[in-house]
């Protein structure tokens, strides 16, 4: 990005950034230093720190320097400051978090060597350019292959159309190479892609050299070469993936079908050889709570949020692991991963990318985006953890069985739809709301109506019912214009109105919609269909409200007794319809009858749901309103705050669930 401002003003400014946009890379480097503007070298030293790093923030002023980096939270930050701030930055707790290394540059050594054994994020004291400029690049290039993230899923855990967020977020990364593969690969979207990529690094040399290169020279046989480059592409892809850039991923999708489809040529050559067995390896370093989540979830599935490169060479790999460092906060892993190829075939993708790399001596073998992992074993030795994992085939299974459950519940919406729901499932409203636009704006998709209904139902779930209201009302007149018209879809639009005028208090006319739509589900099903429920239940709810619990009874029960038929009797849909008659026998006063089925309901739950869930902290929360109606205010206490320490893992402060209950708990600690 051009420089927008000249050099003797820096002093003047509070923060200067060398890039107008947010950061889209891994890393940003931020100089402090009040005194940075009388530095006569400054254009220089900014486009020397470009070349490095693209992202570059200078700042003048201590407080705005504060703000900004608690403000980071999507990236690492390396600092550049003199020995003093150096002191002032890291004494305080809450600028430590993303602060990943810190680079003293000064006119002495000596008074600030000290803090090399005080603060271990220090990675050295500085003189001279050259030597903090060599520094920033060994490190950046260290820190650049640590960065990985990962999802995992709880084999235990049955899928239903209302998953746990961390499930969720798996199958969102085991569906997202199939649903970038269903998008238009042409030049337009290369060319699309590239105009992105010039806008961003306007001002950024190397980068601009690397893109007109792309331009001139990429063909799809060159995509893992580009992508081992470790250039702009490399950069933007990866970052993209790990925090689910939507945006960025979209106008990636050409470069991403091209990727996958060269390895899966290359995959072909493993398969035609004679291994039996693969091994691979990748050393890493963790921060301690990044281990700590790898624990927690030994013997679940695993899944990288991206690319995952791993090295043949078990001495590489632990050479990444135990490489020296200061700090005291983080553990040397390797993984040791054990691949049966004849087992796997070609149901996950990896090969091996020697031939394509600048450093074949490392012998790389780069894993697709749907790779799936089992955590055989963790083992714990002072120097270094090694973690054993197998490639599984599982993640494919889950991903088929949970598209057959959506498709058959959403009138077999396309992927690329259901794609879109579970980023909203995952608590990612905003980028699912992008993506659907995205959908919407594309005149190849075939089904607008229901972009627009998930849309409504994002909307809705944000809490902007008037803007969800006009989106099912768009759904509903394209659904009409269709020939013919798709009456039997307006049930779903019809229901989700009537839910969005309950929530607005106005309980006549969310009636009126739910029975609309159980109407128009009996012209397609006989009354006992498992696919009237929804009505049946909705209707149930309103009356509920409306205090009419012989009524709302009477319809839950109805719900019952066809999930009953349909379902396993630990099925979360019936956990769900025992807990509306418990809420209703609880709304009555019968708080005996209703412990009783949301004993029951906490049963189902658990069984379903063994790593937690939301639903399981309301059901605490619920239990525990029958014990303090019961007058136990021990008991209700103890459920209150089960259900609160559940709720904290899963949702924000100000959400109205999690306020509930500590109101609850409020309410009672005041009594005693």
């Amino acid at each position: 990005m051009a420089y927008k401002f000249p050099i003797q003003s820096i002093a003047s400014k509070l923060s200067v950034s060398t890039n107008d946009n947010e950061n889209k890379e891994n890393i940003t480097l931020i100089w402090f230093d009040p005194n940075i503007g009388s530095h006569e070298d400054i254009e220089k030293i900014k486009q020397q720190l470009r070349l490095i790093n693209d992202y570059v923030i200078f700042s003048t002023d201590f407080g705005h320097c504060i703000k900004l980096i608690q403000s980071i939270d999507k990236e690492k930050i390396f600092l550049i400051t003199s020995g003093s701030e150096a002191k002032q930055i890291l004494s305080r707790k809450s600028t430590c978090g993303q602060i990943d290394s810190v680079f003293i540059f000064c006119t002495n050594k000596t008074p600030h060597e000290h803090l090399l054994n005080e603060y271990e994020r220090i990675i050295g004291i500085y003189v001279n350019l050259d030597d903090l400029y060599q520094s920033i690049k060994e490190q950046l290039n260290f820190i650049d292959k640590q960065i990985q993230a990962f999802s995992f899923f709880d084999p235990h855990e049955k899928l239903t159309e209302k998953l746990s967020k961390e499930s969720a977020a798996f199958l969102w990364f085991q569906l997202f190479n199939y649903v970038i593969n269903q998008l238009p690969r042409n030049q337009q979207a290369k060319q699309q892609m590239l105009h992105i990529c010039k806008e961003y690094y306007r001002g950024n040399r190397k980068e601009i050299k690397l893109i007109e290169e792309f331009e001139r020279m990429y063909r799809s046989k060159d995509a893992i070469r580009w992508y081992l480059k470790q250039s702009f592409v490399y950069k933007l892809i990866n970052k993209a993936l790990r925090t689910e850039d939507i945006d960025l991923l979209y106008i990636f999708q050409f470069f991403i079908s091209d990727l996958s489809e060269v390895l899966q040529q290359e995959h072909k050559q493993i398969l035609l050889s004679k291994e039996k067995i693969l091994n691979v390896y990748r050393g890493v370093k963790f921060d301690k709570e990044e281990f700590k989540k790898l624990k927690e979830n030994q013997g679940k599935l695993i899944s990288t949020n991206g690319y995952l490169s791993t090295s043949r060479r078990k001495s590489l790999a632990l050479h990444f692991a135990m490489k020296p460092t200061k700090r005291i906060d983080v553990v040397s892993v390797l993984f040791h991963i054990q691949c049966n190829i004849q087992q796997i075939n070609q149901c996950i993708t990896f090969a091996d990318v020697s031939e394509f790399s600048e450093y074949p001596e490392e012998q790389e073998v780069l894993f697709d985006l749907n790779a799936c992992f089992f955590i055989e074993s963790i083992e714990e030795h002072e120097l270094l953890t090694i973690i054993k994992m197998s490639l599984s085939t599982e993640g494919q299974k889950i991903k088929k069985d949970y598209l057959e459950l959506i498709q058959k519940q959403t009138d077999k919406q396309s992927i690329l739809i259901v794609f879109g729901r579970l980023l909203c499932d995952i608590g990612e409203y905003d980028k699912s709301l992008k993506y659907f636009r995205q959908l919407l704006n594309d005149p190849n998709n075939e089904d607008h109506a229901w972009i627009e209904f998930n849309m409504g139902r994002i909307l809705a779930v944000k809490g902007e019912l008037n803007e969800a209201r006009k989106y099912y009302d768009r759904a509903y007149n394209r659904m009409m214009n269709y020939r013919p018209a798709r009456i039997k879809d307006f049930a779903h639009i019809f229901n989700n109105i009537g839910v969005i005028l309950y929530q607005q208090e106005k309980y006549d006319e969310a009636l009126h919609y739910h029975q609309q739509a159980l109407k128009m589900q009996e012209l397609f099903y006989p009354s006992g269909h498992i696919d009237i429920v929804q009505s049946l239940n909705n209707i149930g709810n309103v009356f509920d409200i409306q205090r009419k619990y012989n009524q709302a009874l009477t319809y839950h029960q109805r719900v019952l007794k066809i999930q009953e038929k349909f379902y396993s009797p630990d099925h979360v849909d019936i956990a769900r319809s025992l807990s509306n008659m418990a809420l209703i026998f609880s709304d009555q006063g019968n708080y005996d009858e209703a412990l009783d089925y949301h004993q029951r309901v906490l049963k189902i739950q658990e069984k379903c749901y063994p790593s937690g869930h939301i639903d399981i902290a309301s059901t605490l929360n619920n239990i525990g309103v029958c014990y303090e109606g019961q007058n136990n205010q021990d008991a209700a206490l103890d459920y209150y705050q089960r259900s609160l320490t559940m709720h904290k893992n899963f949702l924000p402060v100000d959400h109205p669930n999690r306020q509930k209950t500590e109101t609850n708990i409020r309410r009672l600690t005041g009594k005693e």
